[in-house]
């Protein structure tokens, strides 16, 4: 059993758990879209993603030649990422949600790049990664009344 494999079941059992427990969500008034409805919704996509990752592991010839040094690369940046996680945590309640996830995804979004491009070429990203994180937040806050951290600038 490769390694994905046993990603997409852990993550299909997570997905499981996670949607049973949002169905204690509880419900304060009476719109269309309950609190529920965005965990579901995220969940329903992973699970989807995780189904597409399971078959084409089925699919797909396993290369075993794959470069050592690609490798530890490529674990070495996991690992900042979980770093990073932890850190952006840490900073919602001081930053605020909107900050400190623009930061989180910038910098993630910099990490992860294959080759170095000029300044230029991140401008859009970086602008998209900035309203997609403010769309979230009024998203949350105006139509599923659930208040995200402000910080100490907001």
């Amino acid at each position: 059993m490769t390694k994905e494999r046993i990603a997409g079941a852990v993550l299909l059992i997570f997905c499981v758990i996670f949607y049973y427990q949002s169905t204690f969500i509880d419900i304060k008034d009476l719109t269309e879209i309950s609190a529920a409805f965005f965990p579901r919704l995220l969940l329903g996509l992973i699970a989807i993603l995780t189904i597409v990752m399971l078959i084409q592991s089925f699919l797909k010839t396993e290369k075993k030649t794959e470069k050592k040094k690609d490798k530890n690369k490529k674990e070495g940046i996991v690992w900042i990422i979980f770093a990073l996680f932890a850190l952006y945590i840490l900073s919602l309640d001081f930053l605020g949600f909107i900050i400190s996830s623009f930061i989180f995804i910038t910098v993630v979004y910099l990490l992860i790049l294959p080759e170095k491009r000029p300044v230029k070429s991140h401008v859009i990203p970086l602008v998209s990664l900035l309203v997609i994180t403010v769309t979230l937040s009024v998203i949350f806050q105006n139509v599923l009344n659930v208040y995200l951290p402000k910080g100490i600038f907001f």
